[in-house]
């Protein structure tokens, strides 16, 4: 999960990361924290497939309607410049995105749970040594590096997500993302600290796979409210950062002009309307979920 993911998913919106990029990415949800980190077996791998795409049918037959209207409300607030969006708006699109996560989580850990119990302690030895690469490396990427450095490459991806949303940055908005960028708390040593200890409590659990009778509702509730392990600080770090990203919005969203504003909400509108149409059809969903590998996985 995303360092903050209520700004990560706003931001999103202003991306223009649409639904024919986003949801064939959903088919691979459980994939990248299973078989992206592990090899199955030819009855692990076919369980997988069977399970994803009953993830995926429920998720395209109660899910994209209310994605696609928390998008038309998000546009709706945006529409008017002489009303700027205010930040307790921010905030309740923030927390309704998580939401949206959290269901789609609650959905995912019982798949994981069932096609984890299965595993050899072989099959876990090689999960934790692949995860263990993955915090490596991103103690390379982020901690190991001149805190200048880190505020650059910062600044570089928040611009490039809002240039997505609505075209050129004017030096206003420039000038805001470097304002930006300056408040936000560095996270990325706190970071991996908890992501090591995330690891330990799901190593523990996965241990008992085989003894403990509630060891799916552990799982899904570990897999759901892992934040629940953050120190009281590096909380702190994350809602401080939280605030500062949402309150960036308001100076880009008072800051656009006609062309800009109309580029956002043609995105969102755009964003909605391909979630109303996507199929719900189980021959159309595998395809979604080959569509995805295909995207993620370059041949």
């Amino acid at each position: 999960m995303k360092k903050f993911i209520p700004t990560i998913c706003l931001l999103l919106v202003l991306a223009g990361c649409g639904p024919r990029l986003i949801y064939p990415h959903l088919g691979w949800l459980i994939p990248f924290y299973v078989d992206d980190y592990i090899s199955l077996n030819r009855q692990q791998s076919s369980a997988l497939e069977k399970r994803l795409l009953r993830l995926l049918d429920w998720h395209c037959r109660t899910q994209l309607t209310v994605y696609a209207q928390s998008l038309r409300e998000l546009a709706k607030d945006l529409k008017d410049p002489r009303q700027p969006i205010r930040y307790e708006r921010l905030q309740y699109y923030s927390n309704r995105f998580l939401t949206h996560w959290r269901e789609l989580s609650q959905q995912i850990g019982p798949e994981m749970a069932d096609i984890l119990a299965t595993a050899s302690d072989e099959q876990l030895a090689e999960l934790f040594q692949n995860i263990e690469k993955r915090n490596k490396k991103f103690k390379s990427d982020y901690v190991d590096i001149p805190l200048k450095n880190l505020a650059e490459k910062r600044k570089k991806r928040i611009t490039k997500d809002i240039k997505k949303g609505i075209s050129r940055l004017t030096a206003e908005q420039k000038q805001a993302v470097s304002d930006w960028s300056d408040q936000i708390i560095p996270l990325a040593a706190d970071g991996l600290i908890y992501r090591e200890k995330v690891l330990t409590e799901f190593r523990n659990l996965l241990t008992t796979r085989r003894q403990a009778p509630d060891f799916k509702e552990a799982f899904v509730a570990l897999l759901v409210n892992f934040e629940q392990l953050r120190t009281r600080d590096y909380q702190q770090k994350i809602d401080f950062n939280t605030e500062v990203t949402l309150k960036l919005l308001i100076p880009i969203d008072r800051s656009l002009d006609t062309t800009q504003r109309t580029y956002l909400l043609k995105r969102i509108g755009s964003m909605a309307a391909d979630f109303d149409k996507l199929s719900c059809d189980p021959v159309q969903i595998k395809s979604k979920r080959n569509e995805g590998k295909e995207i993620l996985d370059p041949k």
